[in-house]
């Protein structure tokens, strides 16, 4: 097996709610994902991805369809923050990109978010091995799915 990564970037704002310090306050980041695959080179004579475990442009599509362009400028909301939903609430609901989550919005919580975006997109025998999601250019979390 071999392993290919690609990275996309996107900013974002959110808040951790509960947070004992400033991650409670509304605020935002410059969010950095990289997606790594595992599989076995493709060996199919004259195919496009030849030599390829995956295309990096059709990685990319993906990672940029459903993820990328469904959070980029946008705000991640914990569906029980009350206080951040009266706030967007109160104001023109068309003006702001809000995106309702189930969970409260940490690297952790976001990382397994974008594993489930992209699972259902490679075919059988390409397996992502690993998300890693960059909160800050030193803070990042790794989801690895169960196997």
């Amino acid at each position: 097996m071999i392993e290919v990564t690609k990275i996309i970037e996107w900013d974002m704002g959110h808040r951790v709610p509960n947070h004992k310090s400033k991650c409670r306050h509304p605020h935002g980041h410059r969010y950095r994902l990289e997606l790594t695959l595992g599989g076995d080179l493709n060996k199919t004579t004259g195919d496009s991805s030849e030599g390829m475990v995956f295309d990096f442009g059709d990685i990319k599509k993906y990672m940029t369809e459903r993820v990328h362009d469904v959070l980029d400028h946008g705000f991640m909301i914990y569906e029980k923050d009350e206080v951040l939903k009266k706030f967007f609430q109160s104001n023109e609901a068309e003006e702001f990109q809000v995106i309702i989550v189930p969970f409260i919005p940490t690297a952790e919580e976001i990382s397994k978010w974008c594993y489930e975006q992209l699972q259902n997109c490679f075919p059988a025998g390409i397996k992502i091995s690993r998300v890693r999601l960059f909160e800050t250019p030193n803070s990042w979390a790794d989801y690895t799915p169960d196997v």
